[in-house]
């Protein structure tokens, strides 16, 4: 009867204590916010679920402004095609070559202007073109005119001002500034209804202001 007695508490102490186990093992379970699945508790064995995973912050940048200023020189000669009318005259297309700074070895554009006397204002556009998209798109200012040597054709031409840098790409991306330009070329006719393509020489030169802007990271 001792045994057995023995027996019997000894088994009831082990089930006390494992119920003990369990709802302490339940309440931490509860505290720490963690699922469990029936009948996953017992007194030997407590498997928690796998926590979420944090989601990461995104980090934090700024712009960043740079400025830099370029010394911009290109001489080119080559062909410019014209038309003339009763009122002036226009250059269709004007095609140069040489040598132009970050390679911009090439000159393209158009323009035209009246004929009222030996000088007189004129205006156009062009490009400054270079390999790897470089580009410097430029247009003429109020102050460019040509001159006549002569008082009638054939003669010598003279033009001088300034253009305005309207845009650029490449190596240029984001130019501003002025160039300075002056060059001749020599006219066979002035006559209305007349065209002719005539060899030019230009040189340009001036300050290329260049702006980027970069987003960084912000060190901490």
């Amino acid at each position: 009867m001792r045994i057995r007695q023995s027996s019997h508490s000894t088994s009831s102490a082990v089930s006390t204590g494992r119920k003990v186990l369990a709802m302490g093992a339940i309440g931490l379970v509860t505290t720490l916010g963690i699922a469990l699945p029936a009948g996953a508790v017992n007194a030997t064995s407590l498997t928690p679920a796998a926590h979420g995973t944090l989601s990461s912050h995104a980090t934090a940048t700024k712009k960043v402004t740079k400025i830099k200023h370029v010394a911009f020189k290109g001489t080119y000669t080559g062909t410019m095609a014209l038309l003339w009318s009763s009122t002036g005259v226009t250059a269709t297309s004007v095609t140069g070559h040489g040598t132009g700074t970050y390679g911009a070895d090439t000159m393209k554009g158009s323009g035209g202007g009246s004929a009222a006397s030996s000088c007189d204002p004129f205006s156009g556009a062009g490009n400054l073109v270079g390999a790897s998209g470089l580009k410097l798109s430029i247009v003429s200012s109020t102050k460019s005119q040509a001159c006549a040597v002569n008082s009638a054709a054939p003669t010598p031409v003279t033009v001088n001002g300034v253009a305005k840098i309207v845009s650029g790409t490449g190596k240029l991306k984001g130019a501003t500034g002025t160039l300075t330009f002056k060059g001749s070329f020599s006219i066979q006719s002035s006559a209305a209804g007349s065209t002719e393509n005539d060899s030019f020489s230009a040189t340009l030169t001036g300050t290329v202001t260049i702006k980027t802007v970069t987003t960084v990271p912000i060190k901490k």
